[in-house]
């Protein structure tokens, strides 16, 4: 029997940017298991002319009421009741901020919070930190007026400032024409660094990271992906290189605006004209920092606010065990038989134990382990043939949270190989190690033994015990009561090929 987790509370958090107004509805049940359901995004532009009058402009104004409303309107008909709107540095910053909130609370009845520089800050950073992980590092978040910087440390927020040096903001301020030049870089860096000058904080050691959310920073992303010809879709937990950004940059600097798509394949339309600004902040930030590389998070600000409805009564909203949860998770929303992963989890853990110095393999290979058994079946949702492909397909495009590009791609091949065959490496060769290709075959060989031991789901194969002797491995299957173990005896034999293919070594397999 499949089980699946049932999701019974909805949100959705409306944030309103300063260059994108963006919905976000996540279905969930506390502390268990959330999906993203849902998500609308619709370029403003609220804080475009600000520069010269600190004011809203009317056309912006009008943009962002049309938008809210159609928000609004999506809440109604969806039926979501709990809507968490908040309203970022185009509104904090603006004179005629709170009357723009007003009048949206009585044409939409939405009551918007503004956020502080530092809460805009510290919700990125609970985004990030249930995101990817993170435990000591510094988040950069450049919105469309503003960049905030965090620091974490030991998995927690400490804190966090806010900068005018958003990409539209930049943009006008600097770079007003649709031609940059170099004498406009340079006084903005000069500017840019002076800005940093006594924040002696901002800065990694080899011991700590350094993440980037928000727009612009996903947006040069998926540029360097599609110009690297990258092999995973996923933008979360991309590396993005600051010699490749300085790369882009130059590009960006000799051409005009509307040259930029042509020669930075990826560029979306909307973001031509403020990517060199967004750009020049991300890299100058990381100069200051002296980081040569900054991970790109897909969550950010609203993932931020949904865990603070999500993780009740933890400290700093941190989901505990990110890794094991991401796992758990995916098992929920997608339907696991509970007794039959359980088992098998437990029969390919027992044998790695045992073989271990066969493989020679550390506690982070049997984390791999442990998360492709618990995996492997969440493809028979699509449906039971060929559901090893369905598996990996779904790994690989849902991505696990706190888990690396290569080791998604590991538990993913783990999770195809579980059943016959050798998978075609060649597609991610650029993102695994020359010794992941054996890893896998030798994990999977485990895995694959450890599944068909429980052929029959019902658990009549309680352990396994391994002997070694020279060039012979035994395998004793211990079956809860003599003979009920017939089927997964013959099943195991049948499948032990690549066993013997992966470690060298003639395998026996016989019942205690």
């Amino acid at each position: 029997m499949y089980s699946f987790v049932p999701l019974d509370q909805r949100i959705a958090i409306i944030d309103l940017g300063s260059n994108t107004a963006r919905l976000m509805v996540a279905q969930y049940t506390t502390g268990q298991v959330f999906k993203v359901t849902d998500e609308i995004s619709r370029r403003v532009r609220l804080s475009e002319g600000m520069t010269e009058d600190n004011r809203l402009h009317s056309s912006a104004i009008v943009r962002a009421f049309d938008t809210l409303q159609m928000f609004k309107a999506f809440c109604e008909t969806q039926g979501i009741n709990h809507i968490l709107p908040v309203a970022t540095a185009a509104v904090r910053d603006a004179e005629n901020g709170q009357d723009f909130l007003k009048e949206v609370h009585q044409s939409t009845g939405l009551d918007f919070r503004i956020l502080s520089g530092e809460e805009e800050a510290y919700y990125g950073a609970v985004g990030v930190i249930n995101g990817l992980n993170v435990r000591d590092g510094l988040v950069l978040d450049i919105g469309g007026g503003s960049a905030e910087i965090s620091l974490v440390r030991g998995g927690k927020f400490i804190k966090g400032i806010t900068k005018p040096y958003g990409a539209i903001r930049v943009t006008e301020a600097y770079f007003p024409n649709k031609k940059v030049t170099a004498d406009q870089i340079t006084r903005f860096n000069q500017e840019l660094d002076i800005a940093f000058q006594a924040m002696d904080w901002v800065h990694v050691t080899r011991s700590m990271s350094m993440t980037g959310i928000g727009g612009t920073i996903r947006a040069l992303a998926r540029i360097d992906r599609t110009m690297r010809r990258y092999p995973i879709a996923l933008v979360h937990g991309y590396e993005l290189k600051l010699r490749r950004i300085e790369k882009m940059i130059n590009i960006l600097a000799s051409t005009s605006v509307s040259e930029r798509i042509k020669y930075l394949p990826g560029l979306q339309t909307d973001r031509e004209d403020i990517i060199l600004a967004g750009a020049l902040v991300v890299a100058g930030v990381m100069r200051k920092a002296g980081a040569r590389k900054i991970l790109v998070c897909g969550q950010g600000l609203r993932e931020g606010l949904f865990y603070e409805s999500f993780v009740e009564g933890k400290e700093n909203y941190r989901i505990e065990a990110l890794r094991r949860f991401s796992i758990l998770n995916l098992t929920r929303l997608y339907g696991y038989e509970n007794a039959h992963t359980a088992h098998v989890a437990h029969l390919s853990l027992s044998l790695f134990d045992q073989l271990k110095s066969i493989h020679g393999y550390d506690q982070i290979e049997r984390e791999y382990l442990w998360a492709a058994s618990m995996l492997h079946d969440v493809g028979t949702v699509i449906d039971y043939y060929d559901h090893h492909k369905h598996t990996a397909y779904i790994i690989l495009n849902a991505g696990l949270p706190g888990f690396t590009h290569r080791e998604v791609i590991i538990i993913a091949y783990l999770c195809l190989n579980h059943r016959s065959g050798k998978p075609d490496f060649s597609t991610y060769q650029a993102v695994l190690r020359k010794r992941d290709f054996e890893m896998v075959y030798r994990l999977s060989a485990l895995l694959r033994l450890a599944e068909y031991l429980d052929r029959s789901r019902t658990q009549n194969v309680s352990d396994v015990e391994i002997a070694t002797k020279g060039k012979r491995v035994v395998l004793t299957v211990v079956p809860r009561s003599p003979q009920e173990a017939a089927v997964e005896l013959w099943e195991a034999q049948q499948n032990a090929k690549l066993f013997k293919q992966s470690f060298g070594v003639r395998l026996n397999i016989r019942e205690k």
